[in-house]
């Protein structure tokens, strides 16, 4: 059999390869490792606290409060308070989500509570809610001050461009000599203990997870920098149009009746009303019945002291590039493709730190190892006697 004789410029280029994988691992691994553990955190954040919260019970034949009343009865219950976020369900027994910001303190952050559909009274807390913010400050920009607009996003996008370095390099170190061969991708050299098989195990989980970390590092810049998402919109030719405005104190009841002019014939079993800072653009968000996902979801922008609508956009009429930007999020956290995507993105994320920890061992034992070469190379050269 022929040896396998690697030409000088492919060696070269993987040592080179080698020292940036260490040392992109080690600037940056800390920062991968928590972003994994957080991104898994929250891969069934909807689903654990859909699960938390206790159904409303209502008796048979008991009806609830219309939208629009919940609204009011919701802004009479915090007078000193804005409301922010508005969430119904088609379920009656599922209590309503209300988001409110107390403006007169100056407070920017949302507090999440629960509506009684049948009272508009509130039942408390959204459960979860304070660990999971948390849990997505840290995911998303490492809790640093300043949240989206200050440096954490900047260390995390730079973490995923890393990611994604580490991903191409760590698959052209793996490159086996004959790639046609599954057992070479797939399985590890028999012979291997201690460390050696356990560098098996980065290489080979490295390989089968590659595609996963791409596709989450990809998507994951869209938060980070806008100058990537600008570019993404562009290339996608899904370019975000101006938000409409519209001045005036907004009218719940208005609004809702022009939401439902706007979406007649249409079913939903989710409906979010986002309410901005300043004027009465109020924005809805209906997630369709049969809605592949949590972002397929129909726009519909309603001048809230109208009743006007002021813009739509159905999800069953995107172009393929609109769709890809809309469900960019779900894209990330794998429920774009069903609740597998959703475990791989949950599996492969959980891996993260596996990664990090096993690469800095890989690193300190090969230092390890040439501070010993060096110790032996020293010693045996032996002084020449002098007469």
């Amino acid at each position: 059999m022929r040896p396998t004789i690697r030409p000088p410029g492919t060696i070269a280029l993987r040592k080179w390869l080698q020292r940036l994988h260490s040392w992109l691992g080690l600037s940056l691994g800390l920062v991968l490792a928590v972003m994994g553990a957080t991104g898994a955190m929250l891969s069934f954040q909807d689903d654990i606290q859909a699960r938390l919260i206790a159904p409303l019970p209502l008796r048979a034949g008991e009806a609830v409060l219309a939208p629009a009343v919940l609204l009011q009865r919701a802004a009479l219950a915090q007078p000193g308070k804005a409301i922010a976020r508005f969430e119904v369900d088609s379920d009656p027994t599922v209590p309503a989500r209300i988001s409110y910001v107390d403006k007169a303190a100056g407070a920017k952050e949302r507090e999440t509570v629960l509506l009684d559909r049948r009272d508009g009274r509130i039942l408390g807390p959204l459960p979860a809610a304070a660990l999971f913010d948390t849990v997505e400050r840290v995911h998303r920009w490492l809790a640093m001050p300043g949240n989206g607009k200050g440096w954490g996003r900047i260390v995390t996008g730079s973490a995923a461009i890393a990611l994604i370095v580490l991903a191409l390099g760590g698959l052209y170190l793996r490159w086996p000599t004959k790639p046609r061969d599954w057992r070479a991708w797939l399985t590890i050299p028999p012979g291997r203990k201690g460390r050696w098989w356990w560098r098996e195990v980065h290489l080979l989980l490295g390989g089968l997870m590659m595609a996963v970390y791409l596709l989450s590092a990809l998507t994951g810049l869209w938060w980070s920098f806008d100058w990537y998402r600008g570019g993404v919109q562009r290339l996608l030719g899904a370019e975000q149009a101006e938000k409409a405005k519209a001045r005036g104190k907004p009218d719940f009841a208005l609004a809702w009746q022009g939401l439902d002019a706007a979406t007649a014939g249409h079913s939903y079993q989710r409906i979010m009303l986002i309410v901005p800072e300043n004027g009465a653009a109020l924005r809805y968000r209906a997630l369709p019945v049969a809605a592949r996902h949590n972002r397929a979801d129909d726009a519909v922008t309603i001048d809230g002291a109208t009743g006007k609508v002021l813009a739509t956009d159905f999800a069953a009429q995107r172009p393929s590039g609109a769709v890809i930007v809309a469900s960019m999020f779900e894209i990330h956290r794998g429920a774009f493709f069903g609740l597998a995507g959703r475990i791989v993105l949950f599996v492969t994320s959980l891996s993260l730190p596996f990664f990090a920890i096993s690469g800095v061992w890989f690193y300190l034992a090969r230092r390890r190892m040439k501070r010993k070469g060096r110790a032996r190379r020293v010693a045996s050269v032996q002084p020449i006697a002098t007469p």
